[in-house]
């Protein structure tokens, strides 16, 4: 079992102002975690990562690609507090500022997402939060 196990399912994802679905899974022998990530409604958006934990460090690698052109690198690791984060180790786009999604409040069926930014990778600002319920058949 591995820290990112919780997410493997099939989600649905409310926010302020719009929702979406999302389906993880877990492949090539179960060694990477795949998502895919599409909104739903007026603004249409999606996209998709590749999880890995390094072999030789333990620790998890992402790579996210999307419908809008971002294409980001980050690592991840649990928090103290039991939360996930997986944070871009420097910064990136033209913002220049260091980014991060940080997992939350995670039971067998919910957890609670946060896009967050910062320009210095001390001092966070949220720019979403996600609300995700998991999908029963």
């Amino acid at each position: 079992m591995s820290e990112l196990d919780f997410w493997v399912g099939d989600w649905d994802a409310a926010w302020d102002g719009g929702a979406g679905r999302n389906s993880v899974t877990r492949e090539l022998g179960g060694r990477v975690y795949v998502e895919r990530f599409e909104a739903l409604g007026d603004e249409p958006f999606s996209g998709m990562s590749i999880s890995v934990r390094h072999a030789g460090t333990g620790q998890w690698r992402q790579t996210w690609a999307d419908s809008e052109g971002s294409y980001w690198s980050f690592v991840g690791s649990v928090l103290a507090d039991g939360s996930f984060v997986f944070a871009t180790p420097d910064r990136v786009d033209e913002e220049q500022a260091f980014k991060r999604m940080v997992f939350s409040d995670v039971t067998e069926d919910a957890f609670h997402w946060r896009w967050e930014r910062s320009p210095d990778g001390v001092v966070w600002e949220q720019r979403w939060a996600i609300d995700y319920t998991r999908r029963r058949p």
